[in-house]
């Protein structure tokens, strides 16, 4: 008894172990299926990947131009050669995979057996690849930052220091001040007192006076045409006229 329940236990094990097995071989083996069937759409999309990667390290290269600090160009340019080196490599290794010649890329019949542990691998320097950009980009955006807080900073201190500079008081009346006269005598004209104006009753005042002169000359004439001396004076013209033949 003892040695036949052992055997049956022994049997069980197996029986499970293989079952176990073949369910691990078939689940393996299922996905190398499908990655086989899978194989030329990723490899296409992997030359994609490798095709804007190029395209836009070039993009990258106008955007380092644009930089104006030295440091801020070599660190940038330092990620931008990591990138080109990233795509190099994704390159050479999908290249390694691919048939030589013809217009649609196909995978050479071991590459694509084996392709579920390649794509792995070709997925990893992907990734690798897509951080660097991440990097590159979360750079680039931290000078621009930079850039524009330096800039923000010097209109706000270019602002302060002009509301600090006096102002000039336009509610105060200014005089002008005639061309070709000293400061200083312009300054003692401004400091006395002004002229007074002439009144309205001074100009009737002045008015009475031109009127009554004019009149009182006529009087003058008539008091003349009266006076003694100037009737003697009159006499002896007409005298000496009378004499001349």
């Amino acid at each position: 008894m003892t040695d036949s329940a052992t055997r049956q236990w022994i049997l069980v094990l197996s029986l499970t172990a293989l079952l176990l097995s073949v369910a691990v071989l078939a689940q393996i083996a299922g996905r190398y299926a499908k990655a086989y069937l899978d194989a030329p759409s990723e490899v296409a999309t992997f030359l994609d990947a490798v095709d804007s990667s190029i395209a836009e390290n070039e993009s990258y290269d106008r955007d380092i131009a644009k930089v104006k600090r030295l440091d801020d160009k070599l660190r940038l340019g330092r990620l931008l050669r990591d990138i080109q080196k990233g795509g190099d490599a994704l390159r050479e290794d999908l290249n390694a995979l691919l048939v030589d010649g013809g217009e649609t890329p196909r995978l050479r019949m071991a590459a694509r057996i084996c392709w579920a542990s390649r794509r792995l691998e070709l997925e990893e320097k992907v990734r690798r690849l897509d951080l660097l950009r991440m990097r590159f980009l979360v750079v680039h955006m931290g000078i621009i930052a930079s850039l524009a807080t330096e800039a923000a900073t010097k209109t706000t201190s270019a602002a302060a220091r002009d509301a600090e500079k006096p102002t000039v008081d336009t509610t105060a009346p200014h005089t002008p001040r005639p061309s070709g006269i000293p400061k200083a005598l312009a300054d003692s004209i401004k400091s006395q007192p002004p002229l007074r104006r002439l009144t309205v009753q001074a100009i009737g005042y002045q008015e009475n006076v031109e009127g009554s002169h004019r009149k009182g000359w006529a009087g003058v004439i008539k008091e003349l045409q009266k006076s003694p001396l100037l009737r003697e004076r009159h006499a002896s013209i007409e005298t000496a006229m009378s004499r001349t033949p």
